[in-house]
Order: C-alpha cells, then sequence, then structure tokens
C-alpha cells in the first residue's frame, strides 16, 4: 500500500534533543544498616542519629530524545564519611557509592504550561564500605562491598509557572524492586561501654524495595546552557531482617540492609 506523501516528512523532520551535563551531589545526610550497633527496640537504637554524614559526588548525566520519549544516562562517584563518637566508644564508616541508572521517560500528558510521564528503567549502585569501631581499647576494623540491583518505576514532570522556558520546576517519584547483597551487621552489642565489641559484620543477600523523590528548578543561563538545582530523598530497604529484628513494610527499622539519604544535587547542562 502507498504511504501518505506527508508521513515520511513528518517523521524525517521530528528533530533529536540531545545534552550532556556535570553533575555536583552534596550528602546532607546518609543511614545504612551498618549504623546501627543494636535492634531497633532498644533503648539505645537511636543513637547513631548523633553521628555526623560528611561528604559528596561527581558524575555526569547524558539525554538522548526524539518527540515525546528520550533515554537518560546517569552516572555518580561519591565520598562521604559517617561518624559518631561518645563516652566510650567510636564508630565510623567510610563509603565510596559507584551509582549507575539507565532509564526511559516518555511524556503521556500536556498542556501549555507543563508535560507529565513515566519512566521505567535500571539502577546498579555498588558501595565500598569500610568500618571502624573502638569500644575502649578494643578496636575492630572490617570492609566490605554491598550491591543493589535494581528496577525502577516512577512519574515525573516539568512545570513552568511564569509561562516562559527560562525557569521551570520538575519533580518526580520512583520506586524500585530488586535485590541487594554484601556486608550486613549480627548480632547486637546492648553494652557499648565494657570494651568488647559484640556484633560481627559478614556477607548476606535479600530481595529489596525503595522509593526516591525529587523537586528542583531548572534555570536556562544562555540558548544552550541550563541549570539545575535539585533536593533529593531517597530510601532503601532488604525484605529480610537482622536476627534481632522483624520487617514491618514500609519502613523496616530492623532490615538486613539499609541506604536512606537526603542530598542536594546540582547539574550543569549542554544541550547541543
Amino acid at each position: 500500500m502507498a504511504e501518505e506523501p506527508g508521513a515520511s516528512l513528518t517523521q524525517e523532520s521530528t528533530p533529536w534533543n540531545i545534552s550532556a551535563g556535570l553533575i555536583y551531589k552534596n550528602w546532607l545526610y546518609e543511614h545504612d544498616a551498618l549504623q546501627q550497633r543494636v535492634p531497633a527496640s532498644s533503648d539505645n537504637a537511636d543513637e547513631w542519629e548523633n553521628g555526623d554524614t560528611d561528604g559528596s559526588g561527581w558524575g555526569l548525566h547524558f539525554k538522548i530524545g526524539k518527540g515525546d520519549g528520550h533515554l537518560n544516562v546517569v552516572i555518580v562517584k561519591s565520598d562521604f564519611s559517617f561518624e559518631l563518637t561518645t563516652s566510650g566508644f567510636r564508630h565510623q564508616i567510610e563509603t565510596v557509592a559507584r551509582d549507575f541508572e539507565l532509564s526511559w521517560s516518555q511524556i503521556r500528558g500536556r498542556n501549555n504550561q507543563a508535560e507529565w510521564g513515566s519512566t521505567l528503567g535500571v539502577r546498579y549502585l555498588g558501595m565500598q564500605k569500610d568500618v571502624k569501631v573502638t569500644e575502649g581499647r578494643m578496636t575492630v576494623d572490617g570492609s566490605g562491598n554491598m550491591n543493589w540491583l535494581l528496577l525502577l518505576g516512577g512519574y515525573d514532570g516539568n512545570w513552568r509557572p511564569f509561562d516562559t522556558p527560562t525557569f521551570q520546576m520538575h519533580g518526580f517519584l520512583h520506586f524500585f524492586l530488586g535485590e541487594v547483597d554484601g556486608t550486613a551487621r549480627s548480632g547486637s552489642d546492648e553494652n557499648r561501654t565494657d570494651g568488647k565489641v559484640s556484633e560481627t559484620y559478614g556477607n548476606e543477600y535479600s530481595l529489596a524495595y525503595g522509593a526516591r523523590a525529587l523537586f528542583g528548578v531548572d534555570v536556562a543561563l544562555t540558548r544552550n546552557i541550563r541549570l539545575m538545582v535539585d533536593y533529593m530523598r531517597e530510601w532503601l530497604y532488604s525484605f529480610d531482617a537482622t536476627d534481632t529484628g522483624i520487617v514491618v513494610f514500609p519502613d523496616n527499622s530492623d532490615a538486613l540492609f539499609i541506604e536512606n539519604h537526603h542530598a542536594v544535587v546540582a547539574s550543569l547542562n549542554y544541550i547541543f
């Protein structure tokens, strides 16, 4: 059957949208399961919250699109540390994280000021953890890897409140489902001042789930350069719990694996 004269011309005239950007990530807060040394039901279970997180990450963001869909590639490497020092003990965790994400976003609807749609993809989060626990004269050093392999899906959108592409607001809500393996805590240490480190760390495996929310602004500095500043929160949990806890969905305080954090993310993007 003969093709309509205007069909191929319309398809070929749809331009490619390509951008590349540099990402900076400032870690404001981080909680992993290795920061907890006792069950969540213990009187001093929340003591890890008195610790401080400090660190940052750098990465790259690529977007290739045509029409109402685009491919996202995000690569970020971060170095950050956690430290808790109180009377009688000191707990330190140094982390190197490598985050790789590949996803496809599709616009499902739009009006004069906004677009909204859905995202599907995969994510790998690999983390090297170096742990040092000092209690009295006893010090325990350990290191190990954690690997999160996750499917992701969710919703995202852009809004131009002033009816101009120069300034936009954007956000997304993503959900994760997959698996995690690596170093996890076994046992607990109820007495923090007896000079003995009672818990141990070994390799474990579990199915995993989580969510991530982001909200930010997008400003055009020039015709081809855009600056994005975002606030992001993420929650990752295993379905399995420690040997001293239970799984309570959706907030599992005694999960075998936990990776929760807040961060400010800035990116400078060039549109080709």
